[in-house]
């Protein structure tokens, strides 16, 4: 990026909460009638003198006694869940529950509910996978967990599409410090693992399954490999290895709009937008001025990319055209973090559909948003985005280290 990104005029800040441990993921439920439940997840080393991040700051020479070191320290996490509602002068934010545990490195939302409940998923650093249950009153209570392995932490995890596992038991993918991939089901509120096996050298920083063929999985590791392994057969060879990143690829994401769409981010400060028929060469290629940690599609049209970057912040692409060789057109930025940007989320929801009545209800988000308007400052000035009304379906969610902050904004394209 030739300049230094600024706030978007376009985005209007709405609300600005204290972590108080360090936010590193950010997850709007996405299951209709729940949207308006925001998880935040944190991670805090108990030694406070320590001044470590979630990605060592992107080395790639990584050693077996950093990674003794990285197993042996204490962190410590706190999973926070929120309830979003309007009023007349804005958004407010409310802290349903807060659960204390192992450091959080990553949490993930199953798009629909399960014997009518939604179901949140994450990993820690105790090495550990757990499974989570939504309460009609927006907290949640532990259904299951697994051990993944000893002496690691959990760094990702995503879930299988839904229309992969319709009928079936949902399965869910997890990466860790040692550089192993595990497949996990989840059966009879249950978790086991159905295989697991080693992909990267060093760190394995993200796993996430393709929802266009339910039977591959993307990985990116610190040894700046991206690959791809088919679930059904020993996993002993990748079906392809991508050495087109110069550094650790720490994000992958699978668009669940348009078939075939992958996006795949590094500390390289690049994100690539693939077909995954054909990992060979990426369609685009865009730099963004910092690691990508986090990229999310967009929930509903899958045409906006999210990034969080790090060093340089939050950054929205256009990808409604990937025009091959070509880098995407950065649209929209959020420069308002103090701190490394780490988790970043769409709120799922499109303007047409209304929460339904599964949470109490002061002044849900979902209801009469026509009629809640933001303050202004400049009556006069009509571009001014504080004179916007809400956009449900550009409601964003983003949270950074250091400062412990989490944010929500709105963009208005």
């Amino acid at each position: 990026m030739a300049e230094e990104a600024v706030t978007s005029a376009s985005i209007t800040p709405l609300h600005t909460e204290d972590t108080v441990y360090s936010a590193d993921s950010v997850e709007w439920c996405p299951v209709q009638g729940y949207q308006s439940i925001l998880a935040c997840g944190t991670y805090q080393l108990a030694d406070t003198e320590s001044s470590e991040t979630l990605g060592a700051e992107a080395t790639t020479d990584s050693s077996n006694d950093e990674e003794s070191t990285i197993a042996s320290k204490t962190r410590l996490g706190r999973l926070l869940m929120y309830k979003v509602t309007l009023h007349e002068k804005g958004i407010a934010l409310t802290e349903v529950q807060r659960l204390d545990m192992p450091a959080i490195l990553d949490i993930k939302w199953y798009h629909e509910s399960i014997a009518g409940y939604p179901l949140m998923a994450l990993v820690n650093a105790s090495g550990q996978l757990v499974v989570y249950q939504l309460q009609h009153n927006g907290t949640v209570a532990a259904m299951t967990s697994l051990q993944i392995g000893d002496e690691r932490l959990s760094l990702s995890l995503d879930w299988a599409s839904e229309r992969d596992t319709c009928g079936t038991a949902p399965l869910i993918v997890v990466s860790d410090s040692k550089g192993m991939i595990t497949v996990c089901k989840l059966s009879a509120s249950q978790l086991s693992i159905v295989s697991q096996w080693k992909a990267h050298s060093f760190e394995a920083w993200i796993a996430a399954f393709d929802h266009w063929n339910g039977n591959l999985v993307h990985t990116g590791g610190d040894d700046c490999m991206l690959k791809g392994w088919d679930t059904r057969v020993p996993s002993t060879q990748a079906i392809y290895t991508s050495k087109m990143h110069s550094m650790g690829v720490c994000s992958i994401q699978s668009n669940r709009c348009r078939e075939m769409l992958l996006a795949t981010g590094s500390y390289d400060e690049h994100i690539l937008i693939w077909d995954s028929r054909n990992m060979h060469k990426p369609l685009s290629d865009t730099s963004v001025g910092g690691g990508v940690w986090r990229v999310k599609w967009h929930p509903t049209t899958g045409e906006l990319l999210l990034a969080a970057c790090m060093h340089n912040g939050f950054h929205i692409l256009d990808c409604q055209e990937i025009k091959e060789n070509n880098a995407q057109a950065i649209v929209a930025s959020y420069m308002e973090h103090q701190s490394l940007a780490y988790g970043v989320d769409w709120r799922n929801r499109s303007l047409e559909q209304s929460d339904e009545a599964s949470l109490d209800s002061s002044v849900e988000l979902s209801q009469e948003l026509e009629q809640v308007h933001l303050p202004h400052t400049d009556a006069a000035d009509s571009s001014n985005p504080l004179t916007k009304k809400i956009q449900h379906n550009t409601l964003v969610a983003s949270c950074s280290f250091y400062d412990h902050s989490m944010h929500i904004w709105n963009w208005k394209s």
